[in-house]
């Protein structure tokens, strides 16, 4: 039997990560059994999560059985909870939304256009509940962009995962979104406008997030950016990480 082990990382800096999945990337094919080893893993955020879900998901989508070692009794009840593990079991119908066994974190979702709207309008009433009063009718609207732009875009080879989390000693809700397509700087260039053509990758990304500026799009998305999802990110005070190596959102 052909197997590959997978050494998930136990850092919590993209740096390493990154470098965890370009290496991983680099050969998907040709192995009946992928091993993903936590080893000493104790914590992931939801970045780490989508980017190990859409590597998995290379693998599986190769033929190759998923099988897990590893990670400390409390980092596996972690991914007890949210069924990590269940996705890539045979007969698991990773298409439809699955719950959570943890009150703060939706389960992982294997992103499926049937879906879209049923998801986004979900977790917006899911996570209304631990932020007193505010509408989060805005986050719903933004994950609807950003799934709606992995459809329309991104060409990637693995539908994309999202993971959404509250965290209550710092009341901080994040939600990170992973698929392995052209990226936002390919999807930029590949447009009609020349002058679009000759820009640097983080010029394209720059771009990408003016407000009103959008690429060629299904009309279901039409005239909608990712200036939206800048603008709710800054109003809430909170962060938006845009990696363009993976196609990856994390707000």
């Amino acid at each position: 039997m052909n197997s590959r082990v997978l050494k998930v990382p136990s850092s919590q800096k993209k740096k390493d990560w990154f470098q965890f999945i370009n290496r991983s990337l680099q050969k998907t094919v040709g192995f009946d059994e992928l091993l993903v080893d936590f080893n000493v893993v104790h914590f992931m955020d939801t970045d780490e999560f989508v980017m190990l879900a859409c590597l998995i998901e290379s693998y599986y989508i190769n033929n190759s059985k998923i099988l897990f070692v590893g990670g400390t009794p409390n980092f596996n009840d972690h991914l007890f909870n949210i069924k990590f593990k269940e996705y890539w079991k045979p007969g698991f119908n990773r298409d439809k939304f699955t719950f959570s066994k943890n009150h703060t974190t939706l389960c992982l979702w294997k992103i499926s256009i049937d879906m879209i709207y049923s998801y986004s309008k979900y977790a917006r009433l899911y996570f209304e509940k631990f932020t007193a009063n505010k509408d989060l009718i805005p986050l719903a609207s933004n994950m609807d962009e950003v799934f709606n732009n992995i459809f329309d875009h991104s060409q990637s080879p693995v539908t994309g995962y999202i993971l959404t989390q509250y965290y209550p000693k710092t009341k901080k809700l994040s939600f990170s979104v992973c698929d392995y397509g052209i990226g936002i700087p390919t999807s930029v260039k590949n447009t009609d406008q020349k002058d679009l053509a000759q820009m640097e990758d983080w010029e394209a990304i720059l771009k990408s997030l003016e407000k009103g500026f959008s690429v060629k799009s299904n009309p279901r998305n039409r005239g909608f950016g990712l200036n939206n999802i800048l603008e709710f990110t800054e109003n809430s005070k909170g962060r938006l990480l845009r990696d363009s190596s993976f196609n990856c959102v994390f707000v």
